[in-house]
């Protein structure tokens, strides 16, 4: 879903294969989760899909820091709804927000991840292309718009 002037929104549900013995969602599938997210901000928010920007255009924007936390438990079964914003852009990066929440809004997990903008065939950072930049202020979002103590933020 997406809503003018606000952050990206795609529902997942979680699968048996997702959980660990404790019944509870493997957090390296949580972060699978938010990449898929992000990819699908790029398909359904931006207008054209991660793949096509790698291939065609050669740019790619991968994950050079993590900062995540993991507030409640995601179970079999819960269908978490996951938002993605953009925070800051700098000159090669995008820092995104991507947060899980439930129906009544609980929050079950927020990340705040620093991309780079780079050349996929040197893997060389570059400046973020101009379209894509004005097409990322679409989906600013601020730190206090996250969910979350205040306390917890950066």
């Amino acid at each position: 879903m997406v809503l003018p002037g606000s952050e990206f929104q795609v529902r997942y549900r979680l699968r048996f294969g997702d959980v660990d013995e404790a019944g509870i969602a493997y957090y390296p599938q949580l972060l699978h989760l938010c990449h898929c997210a992000m990819e699908d901000w790029w398909a359904d928010g931006l207008g054209k899909s991660y793949a096509a920007v790698m291939h065609e255009e050669r740019y790619g924007l991968p994950a050079a820091h993590l900062d995540v936390d993991f507030v409640a438990p995601v179970r079999y079964g819960d269908e978490p709804l996951v938002h993605v914003g953009v925070l800051e852009l700098g000159r090669t990066s995008v820092r995104l927000a991507i947060w899980m929440t439930r129906d009544d809004g609980t929050l079950l997990c927020r990340a705040r991840i620093r991309t780079v903008g780079v050349d996929m065939d040197t893997l060389r950072p570059v400046p973020i292309p101009a379209h894509w930049r004005s097409a990322f202020e679409r989906f600013r979002v601020a730190e206090s718009d996250l969910p979350g103590p205040a306390r917890d933020r950066e």
